[in-house]
């Protein structure tokens, strides 16, 4: 994967209209439109509120570990790689293979939101324990 800055800034706001509330989406792209206040879009995602509620695909309590988020999102037809989107705003490494990057992050309850663009699906958890589901923009069932 090969993505400049400007390709994950497009990106980026692709993601806050598709999958960010209607009434909140206003409010992530501006802060996203200054260097500046990128920290305050990691405080927003502490917890999930800023979902549509349709995207997001809640995950059984027994399925809360890196292997089997990585397996739904391979078998929903996720791509190996993904974009972390906080760490882009915190300047640091973007670009993850999907399964090491959910090997670091499942259960650690750090702000994180794994994206692989090209399926639109992605991994969100937050800052508590309840808050950790998979990302799909198109949502056929909540039942897993």
């Amino acid at each position: 994967m090969n993505t400049n800055s400007t390709d994950i800034i497009e990106i980026f706001n692709y993601f806050i209209l598709n999958f960010i509330k209607k009434n909140k989406q206003e409010r992530l792209l501006k802060f996203l439109s200054k260097k500046q206040n990128w920290w305050k879009i990691t405080n927003e995602f502490h917890s999930s509120y800023l979902f549509d509620e349709k995207v997001l695909h809640e995950i059984k309590p027994n399925k809360q570990n890196s292997n089997s988020i990585y397996n739904e999102l391979r078998k929903l037809g996720a791509e190996v790689e993904c974009f972390s989107m906080l760490d882009y705003l915190d300047n640091n490494k973007y670009q993850y293979n999907l399964s090491e990057k959910l090997d670091d992050t499942v259960g650690f309850l750090i702000e994180t939101i794994l994206y692989c663009p090209k399926s639109q699906l992605g991994y969100f958890e937050g800052g508590h324990p309840k808050d950790r589901f998979i990302l799909r923009k198109f949502f056929f069932s909540k039942n897993t």
